[in-house]
């Protein structure tokens, strides 16, 4: 019976829950109204600040130069990839990144069983055609005698019906020989001349067409030396090579690794030669020109230089700006190493600034906390600010050489003009 009114005894609700959400919610309006208080009675209307718990500056007059800071890192002049020349595996790595290598020094070795064969099907075809250009110049020294036989013959026997003619020529003179022997000496004479001349003609055009054949024999030996050639060269360009002096920035492949013809291999840099790439904010580009001078740091190291050129684009709020360096390097520099740069972008010789208050930027008109003459308060005064540095300002108008102002913001002090100065 216990048991059973136990089970039947009517469940109570959980105040337990319901009371720690009251408590919370207690807190956090305490919390809100404490806050609430301390804005309003503490921080706004507090009669004013200590002297000691605030920044000042004084309104200066002179020169000021006009600076653009940016960072960035070192970057070579000019660079080199390095491209396969011809197909095949990687068999071996002969350079690492960051080794100092030479004009024709290796980086890599490739392996090509088809380019070896190659090879030595030429060879075999350049034996050849060897061969047959021998062949070709027995054939045209045997055509050359044939023809110079001839071409004597014809001319003995010119000679020899020419001296005829002029002995009959004398007999006829004297009427020793009838007309009919004398005609007939001269046919011959002249049938011996126009055989020479003949023979002398084919000679020529015998001489012109050998002449012809010899080249067109001479240029398929020199195809078969030039397909072994390329051959050779295919071969050697197995071997990948860095054609420029530098040093060894990137390599892209390894061992095992098939590799065509004209995939990059490496990047060489000329590290002899480096420029700064530096970033600044896209805000201050518009005042950056090439020649201005600018003052680098590498490695803690003053170096000076002059902008080179300043990128037209604009990457993530930033602009690239190259500059090249008129002073040595430190030593032990190298591509990427980071650098910080300070750019004179303009020089104020004559005018009033400050130290930038902390809500003022360029060419913009902000107000601003002049202390009074005897530091015991500051009013407000609305100044109109030009050109400045990360650290000053140029003031155009609204200050006076002299004058001190509050460089803290002053935007807890929004609705008053006058502070207290304890």
């Amino acid at each position: 019976m216990q048991t059973g009114e136990a089970m039947d005894r009517p469940r109570r609700p959980d105040g337990g829950k319901t009371l720690r959400h009251v408590a919370w919610a207690a807190v956090a309006v305490l919390a809100i109204l404490a806050f609430v208080l301390i804005d309003r009675f503490w921080l706004r209307e507090a009669p004013g600040v200590r002297l000691a718990d605030v920044v000042t500056g004084v309104v200066k007059r002179g020169g000021l130069a006009i600076e653009v800071q940016g960072a960035g890192a070192l970057a070579p002049v000019s660079e080199r990839w390095i491209t396969s020349r011809a197909a095949g595996t990687v068999e071996q790595i002969l350079a690492r990144p960051g080794q100092v290598l030479g004009a024709g020094d290796a980086v890599a070795s490739l392996v090509n069983p088809q380019l070896r064969q190659a090879v030595v099907r030429e060879r075999l075809q350049l034996a050849e055609a060897k061969a047959a250009r021998q062949r070709e110049s027995s054939g045209f020294v045997t055509q050359r005698l044939s023809a110079e036989e001839q071409l004597m013959n014809a001319q003995a026997a010119y000679e020899e019906q020419r001296l005829r003619l002029e002995a009959q020529e004398e007999l006829r003179a004297k009427k020793a020989i009838s007309e009919i022997d004398y005609r007939s000496a001269r046919i011959r004479a002249e049938q011996a001349k126009a055989r020479l001349d003949f023979e002398r003609q084919r000679r020529t055009e015998m001489d012109a067409t050998l002449a012809a054949e010899e080249r067109a024999s001479d240029a398929r030996l020199a195809a078969r030396e030039a397909s072994l050639k390329d051959a050779e060269a295919q071969v050697a360009a197995l071997r990948v090579t860095a054609d420029v002096a530098g040093t060894l920035r990137e390599l892209l492949v390894e061992p095992g690794q098939l590799v065509g013809a004209g995939v990059k291999v490496a990047r060489v840099v000329d590290t002899s030669s480096l420029i700064g790439v530096i970033r600044v904010p896209e805000s201050y580009a518009s005042r950056l020109a090439p020649g201005q001078a600018v003052a680098a740091s590498v490695l803690n190291v003053e170096v000076p230089g002059v902008v080179a050129r300043v990128d037209p684009a604009v990457t993530e709020g930033a602009v690239a700006v190259d500059v090249e360096f008129t002073g040595p390097l430190p030593e032990g520099v190298r591509p990427d190493l980071s650098m910080h740069a300070t750019m004179t972008v303009a020089e104020l010789p004559d005018t009033l600034y400050v130290r930038r208050p902390v809500h003022v930027r360029d060419d913009t008109v902000a107000d601003v906390f002049r202390l009074a003459e005897d530091r015991g308060s500051a009013s407000r005064a609305t100044v109109r600010f030009g050109l400045g540095t990360l650290r000053h300002v140029q003031v155009q108008d609204g200050l006076a050489a002299g004058e001190e102002i509050l460089l803290g913001n002053v935007a807890r002090h929004e609705g008053r003009d006058t502070i207290e100065i304890r």
